[in-house]
């Protein structure tokens, strides 16, 4: 299994075992997590989707609790997802770095968040960043979690005091998994990614750095060095 299927499947397994999330199993290594937010509600399934009893299940799972979910085609199957009502999103990008660590002159201060306020903060910058609401009840429930956790670290970019950006990095795989990666749209353009990633670099201790970008995104991460190592189809309930 390739270093980015790895990390999602790592970074998936940390939200599973999230104290707010639900799951069910589909088959050995499969399963579906919900984490009780609008946003934040994936399906896990390493191999190509033969067979619609699994699809079915899955789609059960989430109609059942009113959620929208998504789905990262590891193989081939879109038909069968799309024969059970989930539709075909759009592509990600799968993108390694070997991290190279630079000194960082744009003023911008990256902190770990370690308290539940510091919590509440990552997850309202995280939304207006990604253009949610992220002041919504479950998803601060979900931040202060994932804070807590310990298989994942959450980080708070600060420009000039001002709350600017969000990112989460994986602690427990052979490769850094980054995640979150945002900045609120009246501050970009002014390095504050840059810096981010940045820091990022610093932290993975020399360990490949990967990511799922998206089309948006897509740009700033070839700009910065990663390369791509495949598409992911990104399926939506």
């Amino acid at each position: 299994m390739n270093i980015v299927w790895e990390n999602l499947k790592f970074f998936m397994g940390c939200l599973r075992d999230l104290p707010v999330s639900g799951s069910l199993s589909l088959g050995e290594e499969g399963f579906c997590v919900s984490t009780g937010t609008e946003a934040e509600n994936w399906v896990y399934f390493p191999e190509s989707v033969t067979s619609p009893v699994i699809a079915e299940a899955a789609v059960k799972f989430f109609r059942e609790r009113g959620e929208a979910s998504l789905w990262p085609l590891y193989g081939s199957g879109g038909e069968v997802l799309e024969s059970c009502g989930v539709v075909y999103d759009e592509d990600l990008s799968a993108m390694a770095l070997t991290p190279v660590v630079r000194e960082s002159g744009s003023g911008v201060r990256v902190e770990r968040v370690r308290t539940r306020e510091e919590a509440a903060l990552w997850a309202e910058t995280a939304g207006l960043g990604f253009g949610d609401d992220g002041t919504a009840e479950g998803y601060r429930k979900f931040a202060e979690a994932l804070s807590e956790q310990g298989r994942v670290s959450l980080y708070l970019a600060k420009h000039e005091g001002q709350c600017a950006g969000t990112f989460l990095v994986t602690n427990g795989t052979a490769a850094m998994g980054v995640y979150y990666f945002a900045v609120v749209p009246e501050l970009r353009r002014k390095g504050i990614a840059r810096a981010m990633m940045d820091e990022v670099c610093r932290l993975s201790g020399g360990k490949r750095v990967v990511l799922q970008a998206t089309p948006i995104g897509e740009k700033f991460y070839r700009s910065y060095g990663f390369e791509e190592l495949f598409r992911i189809r990104l399926y939506r309930l």
